[in-house]
């Protein structure tokens, strides 16, 4: 989902120090931000709630303790569950096409939100999701198509997961066991202790994502960009990635709202660019409706398309490794004295290797030789190939 932080974006003015403040009363809680979909195919609804702490911060607070149900225009109710960091969710949400749907909300001072209704969309299917090198710049785009021969769909957003297998650079076989104050002794490191060098590491987009077939003669989109991946300053590449494109259909009202905050968070910076708007959305507070909260809740079931990338599928280019920061050093080993201070900090370096002459050892940084603290985990994800 988009984290839309901040209820407006302010310009800075190249060579002035003052910037641009909206004159904006901001609630004492900050505003309410509103992030989610009401999923009408088959798998779960994701409701995320957090607070906008003010206009020059980018700061959220989650929203804990609140009641959060989908509401259909039949009277049916279906709760949502607290699922921690502002995350709220229900495994199904049982879709009437022919009824509306809308989100209320109870925070835990008492506050009471509420959306408009929004009918159901259904997405097309996705035909295809492409990938192709570009040249200039040197990176990877990859690109959606879909179409809708009865033309209901027309305005679409898109998210993404990706996932990507990476590797440590070294390999730590030894541990330092201490022998007394300042003195330690070279053991071989316990399986239990070993370090994973090989991990997945799994990223959401965070752009708005969208695309209106409302100016052609058909619904279709052809190749649109939703992700590019650069060689040189990401190791997304480095051995196998892949990427979950998810689709789904927006009203008009729901496109031109995230057209709005699209602008307002990508593309002022400069004199020519849209000025600030508010951001609002379709959601208002029953207890005190001059409080502004942001958001904007559709209806729409999700279509998804996965693909594979291997490094062999890449012409022959330089990709970052994610690593390039990470060297060994070497240190004689004097079991009578102590190690220079280096060693004291063991949390920091580990041992990688131990020299011909086993008179001096190869030490490392910890995170170039444990994968998972360079965000990733070691256990391979069910959908692998």
């Amino acid at each position: 989902m988009k984290k839309i932080g901040w209820y407006f974006t302010f310009l800075f003015f190249t060579g002035c120090k003052e910037k641009y403040m909206p004159k904006v009363n901001t609630p004492a809680s900050g505003f309410l931000v509103v992030e989610g979909l009401i999923n009408a195919g088959t798998g779960p609804t994701h409701v995320r709630l957090t607070r906008a702490s003010g206009l020059d911060s980018i700061h959220l607070i989650y929203e804990r303790g609140a009641e959060v149900v989908v509401q259909s225009s039949n009277g049916a109710s279906h709760p949502l569950t607290e699922q921690g960091e502002g995350i709220y969710s229900i495994s199904q949400v049982p879709v009437d096409k022919g009824m509306q749907y809308r989100l209320h909300i109870k925070t835990s001072n008492g506050s009471e939100y509420i959306s408009d209704y929004t009918p159901v969309k259904i997405s097309p299917p996705i035909d295809s999701v492409n990938w192709e090198p570009v040249r200039s710049p040197a990176q990877v785009r990859i690109e959606v198509s879909t179409h809708d021969d009865t033309k209901a769909s027309v305005y679409y957003q898109w998210e993404y997961e990706e996932t990507w297998k990476y590797g440590s650079p070294f390999n730590s076989e030894y541990i330092l066991d201490s022998l007394g104050p300042n003195y330690y002794v070279l053991l071989t490191r316990p399986v239990n202790l070993n370090f994973p060098r090989v991990c997945w590491r799994t990223d959401t987009s965070t752009r708005i994502i969208i695309a209106s077939t409302a100016k052609l003669q058909k619904d279709f989109i052809d190749r649109f960009p939703v992700n590019t991946i650069p060689y040189a300053a990401s190791n997304r590449l480095i051995q196998r990635y892949s990427i979950l494109v998810k689709q789904y259909v927006l009203s008009k009202d729901g496109y031109e709202w995230k057209q709005k905050v699209q602008k307002n968070t990508e593309q002022i910076g400069s004199i020519f660019d849209a000025q600030p708007s508010e951001t609002g959305g379709n959601i208002h507070s029953l207890t005190n409706p001059t409080e502004k909260v942001i958001g904007f809740i559709e209806c729409s079931s999700i279509e998804e398309r996965r693909i594979f990338i291997d490094r062999s599928q890449l012409p022959p280019v330089t990709v970052n490794t994610g690593y390039l920061d990470c060297e060994e050093g070497e240190t004689l080993i004097e079991p009578t004295k102590p190690f220079p201070q280096l060693w004291e900090q063991r949390d920091l370096f580990v041992v990688t290797g131990l020299s011909a002459a086993r008179d001096s050892v190869f030490i490392a940084p910890i995170d170039c030789v444990d994968c998972r603290l360079r965000g990733g985990v070691s256990v391979q994800p069910d959908f692998w190939q």
